[in-house]
């Protein structure tokens, strides 16, 4: 209520009169100022494509939330996302810089293209160690690399998944030649329908489908037998960083990445809800699921570091495979800082 009301207050009608006057100029000079005086200046946001590997799936969960929660905005940058596959082909769209000069990898892939010529280097590590699983049925008993003598292993042509395989045969001494390999796709279903009796793939791709499902798998994780090697890591092409203006760029996309991740690292559950919001036709039990997989890899060291160690550990493992083209140094294919 008005402090004023029931007061017998009177105001000279001059005062009424000057004021109406002045407020009238007040609105005409409003009406007539032009709009950019009263508008705020709006800030230019930079356009930038990051090339993901793979499909839109919960492993580029940190891509994605850092869009959602505005941290690439909060940069300075409007960030839109490509699809490619698999992360040897994203290693060579990167290198060959025309579409694309940034772009998610896996460490052995951007190790094995360094080896080739590609001009990228790694500008942050997100997991430490692969994914990679060889994936059964759990009635089969297969929980052993030995165990997959005389089965057949369906393996995607193309995908690093199979340098990975070939590196386990090699750490393991396996002989190769019992075990028989076809060519198959992503589908998860060549193994429910008896197509094959195992696959591979990430841990929190296929597998995390099925789990999800309820269907009994067992897997049999590369990291544990010998396959020792940085895997999704955030790339960048040389002469992209070369120019200081794309080095600033690729700075702000690591940072806001990393914020991304570290939501999905302490808080798997949300970040669960916010992708599931952006990808509804995603089952939310599978994205429930592989959310709790992608958290459990971003364990252990700050989320995208990349150490001289942790990539000497992975040279000298590709090197000791042979699948490096030829010798190469920490410095040829990671930015340390």
């Amino acid at each position: 209520m008005d402090w004023r009301c029931g007061l017998n207050i009177r105001v000279p009608m001059m005062f009424h009169r000057r004021h109406v006057l002045l407020a009238a100029l007040a609105a005409s000079a409003i009406v007539a100022a032009p709009l950019s005086a009263w508008s705020q200046p709006v800030e230019r946001l930079e356009k930038v494509q990051i090339l993901l590997d793979w499909k839109f799936l919960p492993t580029f969960a940190g891509f994605f939330i850092a869009r959602e929660i505005g941290a690439f905005e909060r940069r300075g940058l409007e960030v839109s996302f490509a699809e490619t596959q698999g992360a040897l082909t994203s290693a060579a769209k990167v290198g060959d810089g025309k579409q694309f000069w940034i772009g998610s990898s896996s460490g052995i892939a951007t190790a094995i293209g360094v080896s080739k010529g590609l001009p990228i280097k790694s500008l942050a590590v997100y997991y430490q160690k692969t994914p990679t699983v060889i994936f059964t049925r759990s009635e089969d008993h297969i929980a052993h690399p030995r165990d997959l003598y005389g089965k057949t292993l369906g393996l995607v042509p193309g995908s690093i998944t199979n340098d990975e395989f070939r590196a386990m045969v090699i750490a393991n001494k396996l002989e190769r030649d019992k075990i028989k390999e076809v060519r198959t796709d992503w589908s998860a279903y060549d193994l429910v329908d008896k197509k094959v009796d195992a696959l591979i793939d990430y841990d929190e791709m296929s597998p995390a489908e099925l789990i999800a499902e309820g269907r009994r798998i067992t897997l049999i994780r590369l990291s544990d037998f010998g396959v020792r090697a940085y895997s999704l890591n955030l790339i960048v092409n040389d002469d992209a960083w070369a120019n200081p203006a794309r080095r600033a760029t690729a700075e702000k996309i690591a940072e806001a990445v990393q914020e991304g991740y570290n939501l999905v690292k302490e808080r798997p559950a949300d970040a669960a809800t916010h992708f599931s919001n952006l990808f509804p036709r995603l089952a939310p039990r599978y994205v429930d699921r592989s959310m709790v997989d992608v958290s459990q890899q971003l364990s252990g060291p700050p989320t995208g570091v990349q150490t001289r160690a942790g990539w000497q550990a992975t040279l000298d493992t590709l090197q000791t495979l042979g699948l490096l083209a030829k010798p190469i140094s920490v410095e040829d294919v990671a930015i340390l800082q």
